[in-house]
């Protein structure tokens, strides 16, 4: 009902953005691709609102299109939001690591993310997981344990720590 509502909206607005960005979000939820389509809609629109700006990085990466991701994401980190800067660091290091391989580069853009803020939680495991595939366990167990000490309940980077710790 909310989408049909929204496709009306458009129709009699084609300059409504929020119905755009909101029926981006659904469609994402539903991990439907169409929710790209919204989010350019709305990014062009409104290219200085940041949020649709990520949600369309993330959306073209979930679904595949990662060198339009990963362009998306280098403009964020020119953002003055440091969420959304961090953020785009962030997934930045997560492509290099877990779709291209480039554990290098990965290990660099996840300190970048920290750099902008140190506490957050999944670039210190994913640091970590760089760590112990380049074979250093005591960094990978650093940054598992930087993690754990932001979010003591963050169970992955705990039961990384336990197996290298065996």
């Amino acid at each position: 009902l909310a989408k049909s509502s929204y496709q009306t909206a458009i129709q009699q607005d084609p300059d409504f953005f929020e119905a755009y960005f909101f029926l981006g979000q659904m469609y994402q939820s539903e991990n439907n691709p169409i929710c790209i389509e919204y989010f350019t809609t709305a990014l062009d629109l409104k290219p200085e609102y940041p949020e649709v700006r990520y949600q369309l990085a993330f959306s073209k990466q979930i679904h595949g299109r990662l060198i339009e991701a990963v362009d998306l994401y280098k403009e964020m980190v020119e953002d003055t939001v440091d969420f959304y800067k961090n953020r785009a660091f962030f997934h930045l290091g997560y492509i290099k690591q877990f779709d291209f391989s480039q554990i290098d580069s990965a290990i660099y853009f996840y300190q970048k993310a920290l750099e902008v803020d140190p506490k957050h939680v999944e670039s210190w495991h994913n640091l970590g997981l760089c760590h112990k595939e380049q074979g250093n366990k005591t960094k990978a167990l650093k940054s598992f344990s930087k993690a754990l000490k932001f979010n003591p309940e963050f169970k992955i980077s705990r039961e990384e720590a336990e197996k290298l710790n065996k």
